[in-house]
């Protein structure tokens, strides 16, 4: 649902008049908005007067009601919040509202907000009300399929164990009457087999009781439409058999029908009998597909009754029971087991012969994204896609599956160089690379390959699939779309990065996370001005842990959210502490991660977070990274908006890495430039960081923000920053990072920049 702004909340008394014009009766709540020249869009706008303003000076014309206030005024873009935060502000009844012209759009009110926000609410509550019903309507289908499909399965399972006898007994005639009508779900059913006179010798029914049975009598003779059937070896289906004159062929105490299945039970011209089925339990007609199934079976009990081709029909039972156990049902690739099993013959092949043999694990990049936006559908058309494509790059002999998901294996088997199998992965990348077109979308693929070798880096299938699959985890680390070949040192990185993963989900709970502080200086007086809180991290196993090490498996570990919460908390608190011991005016600064950033609940944990801590208004400044401010710069935008409400100052950390335009910049609500340590290390030996560091410092000041450096360590990185009208600085020049008793220990000494 799209975010709520002045254009949708404007309030629908609004009333143009004249300046010189005086108040004429109108419905309660109306509001005036008061023009020079002409109140029909060409005038010059004045301002808003409100029915309180005319009562106080019921005299005056508009011009003296609206001239002694400021033209405070909103754009038709401006956010809910901030319309709501700046009425409460000014006390003003109402705020005009106008667009990027100057023209007047109209005006909106705290109740106009309010009910705006109201109906956006009612409509999300429609919305959600409409999703929850159809999430119930797909899991009650989803149990209707599940049961159906176990109902399928075991009737084919019966009718299979019916043509695994070399005999048929009347009693595995039952069994294969009821299966069959059960896969196709007719209501009524019957085999029937012809003795040597061309009689019925067995006759087995389904969905007809003993009473019904009996009152049937003689058992149908075949002379009507199932006559046809057997003389002409033939199948008959009809979907209202009633209309057929043949139809009289059936006894007349026979349950009514009306659509009719049935097929000859023949081999080599040889009629054996005949199968029928009646009535679809759902009233729909019986398909082609209904007559292929009953045909196959028909077909497959011919052969147990001719038992000549008893055996091979078994055979080809079990053949296709074999495929489907092996291969992959959507792309029909060989699925892990089989794959498996290949590359075990392969090794033993290869171990006999003194080859080499490599591994190509391929997993596609951004595969659960495409899945998310576009749906399974076009996500399992993209799977064959990509099948297809993988295929072509192979060679006889190689052998390709499918994993699971979007992870692909390539087995390449006598590999005489290891060039051989970077030019297999080079050409799958650029066979992967045209993008293709699945129900008007046009999607790009791109791939990561991890390459394992037989003998060099393992001697068994597992490790040689492990190995694989971590080569192929360090290229999705670096960047993905390119392929590389596993090394030692990447199984203990891999190892070292478990490890690190473990320990840090019990990090919190185990008290082992710290909050150092850094003081930031204000350059003119010299003074401490505020702190940035740095986590640190020591495991009683594996010591202290750089939070460049650490940080980015909590991300991708899903741990940053909790971590960066109690960062975020235990920084607030602390604040709180110096704030009671008098220390007023610090800045607090916190980091705060992309993925915090854009969760959609960000601004109200921050709201809790601020009242459970009791810390000062206005002292915590939330420090974000350049890059994460800049994409989705709308989204950004009401994000910070929220925050600013919250009196929350705004910081850009590591300003100038990012891809900033001056155009995007100024419409953030910031106050604060950080300049990456990168440009102050050699802004005094290197022209080009002298200048960004200048550029930013300029740029800062032209949009009215304070421009901070972070890393400064020397004197002469100072002097510069000094020079160029730096207003703050942090560093090891004047203080490194420390924990809360020697932070406090500097406040009360009162240190300052020499």
């Amino acid at each position: 649902m799209k975010r709520l702004t002045a254009a949708d909340c404007l309030w629908p008394r609004v009333k143009k008049v004249l300046e010189e014009e005086r108040h004429t009766h109108e419905a309660e709540g109306t509001l005036f908005a008061v023009f020079v020249d002409s109140p029909d869009g060409s005038g010059t706008f004045c301002g808003l007067a409100s029915e309180r303003d005319i009562a106080a000076h019921p005299h005056w014309i508009f011009a003296d009601l609206v001239e002694h206030r400021p033209l405070l005024h909103i754009s038709p873009k401006t956010s809910i919040s901030t319309c709501l935060g700046l009425i409460k502000k000014s006390q003003l009844e109402g705020l005009p509202v106008i667009d990027e012209a100057g023209r007047f759009v109209g005006a909106v009110t705290q109740s106009s907000l309010l009910r705006g926000l109201l109906k956006q609410e009612r409509e999300l509550l429609r919305q959600t009300r409409y999703y929850f019903r159809l999430v119930e309507d797909e899991r009650r289908k989803l149990e209707r399929w599940s049961t159906r499909l176990t109902e399928l399965h075991e009737a084919s399972r019966a009718l299979l164990t019916v043509l695994a006898h070399t005999s048929l007994e009347k009693d595995l005639l039952q069994i294969a009457i009821e299966a069959l009508a059960k896969l196709l779900e007719a209501r009524y059913g019957a085999i029937g087999l012809l003795d040597k006179e061309g009689g019925l010798a067995d006759f087995v029914t389904v969905g007809i009781s003993d009473e019904e049975a009996a009152l049937i009598g003689d058992k149908p003779s075949g002379s009507g439409l199932l006559g046809v059937v057997i003389r002409e070896d033939t199948a008959i289906r009809l979907q209202d058999m009633t209309a057929h004159p043949q139809s009289a062929g059936f006894p007349p105490h026979h349950p009514l029908m009306k659509s009719l299945l049935a097929v000859p039970i023949s081999h080599a011209t040889h009629v054996y009998g005949r199968i029928y089925l009646c009535d679809k339990w759902n009233g729909e007609a019986f398909t082609a597909e209904d007559e292929l199934l009953a045909m196959s079976f028909a077909n497959s009990l011919s052969l147990v009754l001719d038992n000549a081709r008893e055996m091979e029909e078994i055979l080809k039972v079990q053949g296709s029971l074999d495929h489907l156990a092996h291969h992959d049902a959507l792309t029909g690739l060989p699925n892990r087991l089989l794959a498996s099993d290949r590359l075990t013959l392969a090794l033993a092949h290869a171990q006999r012969q003194g080859g080499r043999v490599a591994v190509l694990f391929i997993d596609l990049d951004n595969f659960k994204q495409t899945n998310d936006s576009f749906g399974h559908s076009v996500g399992d058309r993209l799977l064959k896609i990509v099948a297809g494509r993988l295929s072509g790059c192979t060679r006889a002999g190689d052998s390709l599956a499918r994993l699971s998901g979007d992870e692909f294996l390539l087995m390449l088997p006598d590999v005489s160089d290891i060039q051989d199998a970077a030019t297999v992965a080079q050409k799958i990348l650029a066979t992967l690379a045209p993008s293709c077109h699945i129900e008007n979308y046009e999607i790009f693929m791109s791939a990561s390959i991890g390459i394992s070798l037989f003998p060099d880096d393992a001697v068994n299938v597992e490790d040689l699939l492990r190995f694989a699959d971590t080569a192929m985890f360090h290229v999705k680390q670096s960047g993905r779309n390119s392929y590389q070949f596993f090394t030692e040192t990447m199984n203990e990185r891999i190892r070292q990065y478990t490890r690190i993963e473990n320990a840090l989900r019990h990090a919190i709970g185990r008290d082992e996370l710290e909050l150092h502080y850094q003081p930031q200086v204000e350059v003119e007086s010299g003074r401490i001005i505020g702190m940035e809180a740095l986590l640190r991290w020591h495991n009683p196993e594996l010591g202290p842990i750089s939070p460049a090490e650490f940080i980015p498996i909590a991300e991708d570990a899903g741990l940053i959210g909790d971590i960066g919460e109690w960062v975020l908390l235990t920084a607030c608190s602390q604040g709180k502490r110096w704030a009671d011991m008098g220390f007023d005016g610090l800045r607090l600064a916190v980091n705060v991660s992309a993925f915090q950033f854009r969760k959609k609940d960000f601004a109200t944990a921050v709201r809790r977070i601020l009242a459970a801590s009791g810390i000062p208004p206005g002292m915590l400044e939330l420090e974000i990274t350049e890059s994460a401010m800049m994409d989705k710069i709308d989204e950004v935008i009401a994000a910070l908006d929220e925050l600013y409400t919250l009196d929350i100052g705004i910081s850009i950390d590591d300003f100038g890495t990012g891809y900033s335009s001056l155009s995007r910049l100024k419409k953030l609500p910031i106050s604060v430039l950080k300049i990456d340590r990168s440009f102050v290390n050699d802004v005094t030996i290197n022209t080009d960081d002298a200048a960004i560091a200048i550029a930013i410092i300029t740029l800062g000041h032209s949009l009215r923000l304070r421009v901070i450096a972070e890393g400064v360590e020397t004197q002469d990185q100072l002097a510069f920053l000094v020079r160029h009208g730096c207003d703050e600085i942090q560093g090891y020049l004047f203080s490194k990072p420390v924990p809360v008793d020697e932070f406090t220990a500097l406040l009360h000494e009162g240190r300052q920049l020499h």
